[in-house]
């Protein structure tokens, strides 16, 4: 079995999506602590060939987990899908994208989690991603850094943990193999597509691939070649 495991990021980018094609169990990392102008609460999208950020207000104390995060501002939702629709309007799949994703926007309540989760949610089911989900909150642990993700992996009988490359800048290859777990770094090199601009703007939120593409977006999310179980 392979388990990834991520923070819910607002509307993040195809590497998230990536990461969870490539994995049996998306566990969302919800009780992770919250930090400061991170994706966890605002994406990049493309507007008229700049990036620009959608942030949605929130209000936490220094500590506070990423499920005890509450939404601000109410009005936030609005502005988000107006400027959805002034920028993508003229897209080829705006209709379909955008009546999948509104309802999100206009049931949401104020947790950050949930609404984050939910939006994923709808869009692994509209490129047809076959991941179960999962909360690392459901999981007990009384672990930290790379010994909670190793607790989460024995939980869920995991044998391969897939990981991003940022995860060696405090992983312990040693403690995943002691623990009988494959680390599993994958690297994504965001692939481009038509996004109507002179040149290609990667790391956008994955909201600007699916307006441009649709359901071809799932094209998209696939690693390079090169992968490194580490011994």
């Amino acid at each position: 079995m392979k388990v990834a495991i991520h923070q819910p990021n607002y509307a993040p980018w195809c590497g998230f999506f990536a990461k969870m094609n490539a994995c049996d169990v998306f566990v969302f990392y919800d009780d992770a602590q919250m930090t400061k102008n991170s994706y966890i609460n605002r994406c990049l999208i493309n507007n008229q060939g700049r990036q620009t950020w959608l942030t949605i207000p929130v209000s936490f104390k220094l500590g506070d987990k990423i499920n005890q995060v509450i939404i601000s501002d109410d009005r936030w939702k609005h502005k988000h899908m107006q400027t959805l629709r002034s920028v993508y309007g003229r897209t080829p799949f705006f209709k379909e994208v955008f009546g999948l994703i509104e309802p999100i926007y206009l049931n949401t309540g104020n947790s950050l989690s949930q609404l984050n989760m939910n939006l994923i949610r709808v869009v692994a089911a509209f490129l047809e991603l076959s991941c179960q989900f999962e909360l690392s909150s459901s999981i007990p642990s009384d672990n930290s850094s790379d010994d909670r993700l190793i607790d989460i992996c024995r939980a869920l009988g995991a044998g391969n943990y897939i990981s991003g490359k940022g995860g060696d800048n405090y992983q312990d290859h040693n403690k995943f193999k002691t623990a009988g777990i494959n680390l599993v770094v994958k690297t994504y090199t965001p692939m481009p597509y038509d996004q109507k601009n002179d040149s290609f703007l990667p790391g956008l939120s994955i909201l600007d691939a699916l307006f441009h593409v649709g359901k071809n977006a799932v094209d998209l999310l696939a690693y390079e070649q090169k992968e490194s179980v580490l011994p």
